[in-house]
């Protein structure tokens, strides 16, 4: 089982992109007080130089669902290239 993600967790960044926070997760579910982040969740944009790109998580849980989406967890992959890289320390989800 892998760690829960939440709103404001960081992902490993790509190539030159450095890492970066989740910027959506869930209006009504929290975990340790934070949005839980979901599959189709946004992330903030991360920059190589001039060149800047945004994310969606792209892989969640098969088994957990928060607001009808699989909840995101550690490892899962972000659509830029990028792996989440944080999460709750005492919430994980299976799947």
């Amino acid at each position: 089982m892998s760690a829960a993600t939440r709103l404001g967790d960081s992902c490993t960044g790509h190539g030159c992109y450095a890492p970066r926070t989740c910027a959506k997760g869930s209006s009504n579910v929290f975990i340790n007080g934070k949005a839980a982040h979901r599959k189709g969740d946004s992330w903030n944009l991360h920059r190589c130089g001039k060149s800047k790109h945004g994310g969606v998580t792209s892989v969640g849980s098969t088994t957990v669902y928060v607001n009808g989406k699989p909840l995101a967890r550690k490892g899962d992959p972000v659509s830029c290239g990028s792996a989440i890289l944080e999460g709750s320390d005492n919430v994980s989800a299976g799947g």
